[in-house]
């Protein structure tokens, strides 16, 4: 008989963002907690990212210098406040076929054309490529959705509202303090509560709306079921200058924001952040062991210069590499393979084999196959990476025998961003974090309320090198969106619009020791009353994934299985209603609207013209069987040709989810994935203990 070769690895975890971040640190913890030695890998498509300017923590910038030393691709965060950080963005940190070890992907779905896209799907996702994961580019807001969308029919979990709670709390202390501490705590039954010494990477969650740290916000807190910090609020009869300067160290834009909001929704308050933060007074000082903290600059997704950030490459580096000051890994049978793009996953005798193709950190267009061996293989590449590998896995016959469901229930999550310019008071854009606030809406409190079209709108704060083109941006989207115009048109007004531009700035080199010129206007004065909101809602998740079909197409293709077009869910009409009396709080005219510039008729004669979005969900969704889903409430992933499971295969990321969720998904993705590590543990136990009782009972000799 054959020897089957024992694989290298216990699991092997494709991506190290929040599924992968949650369930690979929980296993590894586990192994850690019974002193085994079972190796896991991760592999991450991207590299390491990290701040170019000293912090509380690195004074001296060493973090750098730490990683390369340990072999490591890295790469600085865009530092210049101005555009020309907007350039920098562009040329090194947006990930393309010429820089493949980017940050930033921003995929189009559809076909090519001779000039690009020529047709597209009408979806367009923003995505992250580094260590972290999605935790890079994110606004960290950490929110649990209304109770009744996960007690929708789609949803098939088991849990009770016990359950429910108990992961939802994890989850918050996970991402607040960190995944071991979160399993320390739960270990001795002290979940929630303070992050363990020692043991802990962040200082917790924090709700960020004052100018400065340490400022008390004199808010309103609302004891709140769901969350046990409470809702934090701006007390609305506080709240307006300039008879009223109660709130005068409030950040401006959550002060409107959340003044205005009050008008429209009794559901509103300021959001919890994943951001490090000092504590306001009275509370006292604790410098014992100083933390980065927010510093209000309102770069959180174009990478924090001072460090605040949960950002989840701090509990990799911590787990695999040690940190710069010397502490060794908390958990060195945890390997980290970055730069490691995974193709397939082939089903072995005993596991799995993974293959991939391995980027040269020197030059990332130059690539080795590689392929590696684990019993288990959980699958957490975020909702696009998931479903393209799984795909290609089934098509190349890899994996034969997943469900048909593969590719079903894609939902954008009703991402909407849209912007109004001209508000009566100033709002500050660029003054961070970059969420501090959100108000809810059809969440059946009210009569006439509808739960199917709930939905979120937060504030969205800009960056200042984003400054000047959404300052000069916005305006002209709106001015071309005006009437039905062809293509040509479009592209003939943004040529002279240009023109016009280089000419006014030459002139203003002469006219400004009159007359001060709006070029030489800083970038908190473009964006100063100019509010933007994210909208987060209820679409119908009805879209399909399928592999492209020619060299002409994306890799993936998309499309709703009813054949509308993304944007006109219903979602998206629900959300523009409350936009638009949200409008009427935030400005004097009463002609006042938020735009879209993805879905202007501007955007629509480029051919541009998409729903666009950072929070995709589903393509492997849950479900009972093979015959409604691809995985089940626990990520084990169904085999159609049977009645059971692909052994110690798993899904542990947004894929998985069947339905919208109206509000950001990183808390629910968590509690997901922490809840499907407990399950993965629980199998891994039940094999181990098959195998040992299926093993002969040794007889002594003769």
């Amino acid at each position: 008989m054959p020897t089957i070769p024992v694989p290298q690895y216990k699991v092997i975890i494709i991506g190290s963002g929040f599924g992968g971040t949650m369930t690979g640190l929980s296993l590894a913890h586990r192994f850690a907690e019974r002193n085994r030695a079972d190796k896991i890998l991760v592999i991450e498509r991207g590299t390491w990212w990290t701040t170019p300017v000293g912090t509380v923590q690195d004074k001296e910038v060493k973090t750098y210098d730490f990683l390369r030393r340990k072999g490591q691709p890295v790469q600085f965060w865009s530092s210049a406040e101005h555009f020309r950080g907007f350039v920098d963005i562009v040329l090194r940190c947006v990930r393309r076929p010429a820089n493949l070890d980017g940050l930033y992907e921003v995929t189009q779905f559809g076909r090519k054309g001779l000039f690009g896209m020529a047709k597209s799907d009408g979806v367009t996702i923003l995505r992250a490529s580094g260590v972290g994961g999605g935790s890079l580019v994110y606004a960290n807001v950490t929110i649990r959705p209304p109770n009744f969308v996960l007690e929708d029919p789609r949803w098939p979990l088991t849990w009770d509202s016990d359950e429910r709670n108990r992961y939802f709390e994890i989850a918050r202390h996970a991402i607040g303090y960190g995944v071991i501490s979160a399993r320390t705590r739960e270990a001795a039954g002290g979940i929630p509560g303070p992050g363990v010494p020692g043991v802990a990477i962040n200082t917790g969650l924090s709700n960020i709306v004052t100018r400065s740290s340490r400022l008390d916000p004199r808010w309103t807190v609302i004891p709140d079921p769901n969350n046990s910090r409470g809702t934090k609020r701006l007390d609305p009869a506080n709240s307006r200058p300039p008879n009223d300067h109660s709130n005068d160290l409030w950040i401006d834009r959550a002060r409107v924001f959340q003044a205005a909001m009050h008008q429209i929704t009794p559901d509103y308050g300021t959001v919890d952040s994943s951001i490090n933060d000092i504590t306001p007074e009275p509370s006292p000082f604790q410098p014992d062991q100083p933390k980065n903290y927010c510093e209000r600059q309102g770069r959180c997704i174009v990478g924090c210069l001072p460090g605040a950030r949960h950002t989840l490459n701090k509990q990799w580096m911590k787990a695999t590499i040690g940190l710069p000051d010397g502490t060794a890994p908390s958990h060195p049978n945890v390997e980290l393979s970055t730069l490691t793009e995974v193709d397939t996953i082939r089903r072995l005798p005993a596991g799995y084999e993974v293959v991939a193709l391995r980027r040269d950190p020197a030059d990332p267009r130059k690539t080795e196959a590689v392929s590696f061996t684990a019993e288990s293989v959980i699958v957490a590449a975020g909702c696009v990476g998931t479903a393209e590998i799984l795909l290609r896995s089934k098509a190349k016959g890899t994996l034969p025998h997943l469900s048909d469901r593969l590719g079903y229930g894609f939902s954008t999550n009703g991402d909407y961003l849209a912007f109004l310019e001209g508000t009566k008071e100033r709002v500050s854009l660029t003054r961070g974090p970059i969420t501090t606030s959100y108000g809810h809406f059809n969440t059946g409190a009210a009569a006439g309320d509808d739960p199917a079209l709930f939905h979120t709108i937060e504030d969205n704060g800009i960056p200042r090198a984003l400054a000047t083109l959404t300052g000069l941006g916005v305006p002209l989207f709106r001015s071309l969106a005006k009437g039905r115009r062809p293509r040509l048109f479009v592209l003939w007004a943004l040529l002279l619009w240009l023109v016009r531009r280089g000419v006014n700035l030459v002139l203003a080199l002469f006219r400004d020791a009159s007359v001060r010129q709006d070029v030489f206007q800083s970038e908190d004065e473009y964006l100063s009353n100019m509010m933007c909101i994210a909208g987060i809602g209820r679409d119908a998740s009805v879209g399909k994934f399928r592999l492209r079909e020619s060299r002409l197409e994306t890799p993936l293709r998309v499309a709703r299985t009813d054949g509308r077009p993304f944007h006109k869910d219903p979602i998206y009409q629900a959300i523009d209603r409350s936009l638009a009396r949200f409008a009427r709080e935030l400005s004097a005219s009463p002609q006042a609207d938020f735009i879209n510039p993805f879905l202007t008729r501007a955007a629509d004669a480029l051919k541009t013209k998409s729903i666009t979005l950072s929070h995709p969900l589903g393509g492997c969704a849950m479900g009972r069987s093979a015959t409604d889903g691809v995985v089940d409430q626990y990520g084990r992933v169904f085999d159609a040709s049977e009645t059971g499971y692909y052994p110690g295969l798993y899904v542990t990321d947004a894929a998985i989810i069947p339905t919208a969720l109206g509000v950001n998904p990183s808390l629910t993705i968590s509690a997901l994935a922490l809840r499907c590590a407990d399950a993965i543990w629980r199998d891994m136990q039940s094999a181990e203990a098959a195998r040992r009782q299926s093993e002969p009972i040794p007889t002594a000799s003769a």
